[in-house]
């Protein structure tokens, strides 16, 4: 019984063992393949990082010119929304606000886009319109703050990343508040 014991113990000691020699080597290799990696990362020219750094911003411009030309390529789209009348609240009483809008597109291609997500768009676009008071409509900038809230609504639905994506500019042909 007492070999037993005692052939046990190597045993152990070899497998602890085993195990930290393992630990260790990978430990090691994560450190030199990070060493690897920010040495071939790291550009030892300075020279070399200058024209990098001159052909992106070279890059950046060609893109926006591009951007610029393809904008100028189309006409303005405009895709008109079906007519709004929703309920109004305010501490006078109840009014009500009927509004006809009309967006202006970045890409024609986005007409496809608003005709896919109508419900969804004109439900979000109601439930907007109807959180207003008389106040906010009728002030002088209400339907500005509006026509930017309707805009970023929209590019949210949407999933426009730039500002030139989506929906550009929000208009109201009619706007009748009583």
């Amino acid at each position: 019984m007492s070999d037993a014991k005692v052939e046990a113990a190597p045993k152990a000691k070899k497998n602890i063992l085993l195990f930290a020699v393992i630990g260790l080597l990978v430990v090691l290799l994560i450190i030199v393949g990070g060493v690897a990696a920010f040495l071939l990362t790291k550009s030892s020219d300075p020279a070399a990082d200058e024209v990098a750094a001159e052909a992106t911003a070279q890059d950046d411009v060609k893109k926006k010119k591009k951007d610029k030309k393809k904008k100028e390529e189309h006409p303005a789209v405009y895709e008109k929304l079906p007519q709004f009348t929703v309920n109004l609240s305010s501490d006078e009483g109840d009014g009500i606000l009927q509004t006809d809008i009309s967006v202006e597109l970045g890409d024609p291609l986005v007409a496809e886009k608003i005709k896919a997500q109508m419900p969804k768009i004109q439900a979000q676009v109601n439930k907007l319109l109807r959180s207003k008071t008389i106040a906010e409509v009728k002030a002088v900038d209400g339907t500005d703050k509006l026509a930017k809230e309707i805009r970023e609504l929209m590019n949210k639905i949407l999933h426009a990343e730039s500002e030139d994506e989506g929906v550009v500019s929000v208009n109201f042909t009619t706007f009748i508040v009583q």
